[in-house]
């Protein structure tokens, strides 16, 4: 009898102890889950003002480019107002949040409606230069997408 209490508190106990493990492994699993989606909501709000300008800079970029698609419906000074617009978008602002695919359309573009847009002076190619330069810095950091 002495032998079965013996064997039963040592089953008892073996539970005990398989139970505090597990609690421990969930607790551990759970708080790093939780750091996870702490980190990736972090994340998401640290890139909320790149991506808001880059939404607002695209929305300009678009009805600049409307205005030059569709010279017909203007006048010829807001088609040069908007030529001259779109450059400015495309050597700076744009250029410094824009992704490559965006890029190599807004090229595209410029040499369907007016090849002279991708003419750049040495100032324009260094103020391009410079934007992807800064561009790129936001994407090497650790929070950058």
């Amino acid at each position: 009898m002495a032998d079965t209490k013996t064997r039963l508190e040592s089953v008892v106990t073996l539970v005990q102890v398989i139970s505090v493990v597990a609690g421990v492994v969930i607790s551990v699993l759970s708080f790093n889950s939780t750091r996870q989606k702490e980190a990736e909501a972090r994340i998401v709000e640290a890139t909320k003002p790149l991506y808001e300008l880059r939404r607002a800079i695209y929305i300009e970029t678009v009805k600049t480019a409307a205005i030059i698609a569709n010279p017909d419906d203007r006048t010829p000074r807001e088609v040069a107002r908007a030529k001259r617009r779109f450059r400015e978008l495309y050597v700076a602002e744009l250029s410094m949040v824009e992704a490559p695919g965006v890029e190599q359309k807004m090229v595209a573009f410029a040499q369907q409606v007016d090849p002279s847009l991708v003419q750049l002076t040495p100032a324009q190619s260094a103020a391009l230069n410079l934007s992807h330069a800064l561009r790129d810095s936001y994407i090497s950091l650790p929070s950058g997408r």
